[in-house]
């Protein structure tokens, strides 16, 4: 199997499985993780919480143009939420 990556972080599981439904209908597997796992994210602590989006990273430029596009074409699109510092 091919190495996974992060594309991008979203703040919540919903925008998550947007993108991965998006994604998944051109043809790119996508993996979810939350991003606060093992700490939390479960029925006892609540869900929610960022959730990061994995592919392969032989998909890695057609996933950024296909965000990038739907973006364009729908006049927004889901923002990274991802934490530069």
């Amino acid at each position: 199997m091919e190495e996974l990556i992060v594309l991008k972080r979203v703040s919540n599981k919903t925008k998550a499985e947007i993108i991965k439904s998006y994604l998944e209908s051109n043809g790119i597997y996508v993996f979810l993780k939350s991003s606060t796992v093992p700490y939390g994210d479960g029925p006892i602590m609540g869900v929610g919480g960022p959730v990061e989006i994995w592919i392969s990273k032989g998909s890695l430029e057609e996933a950024i143009e296909l965000l990038a596009r739907r973006e364009f074409e729908e006049g927004g699109g889901i923002e990274d939420d991802s934490t530069e510092g």
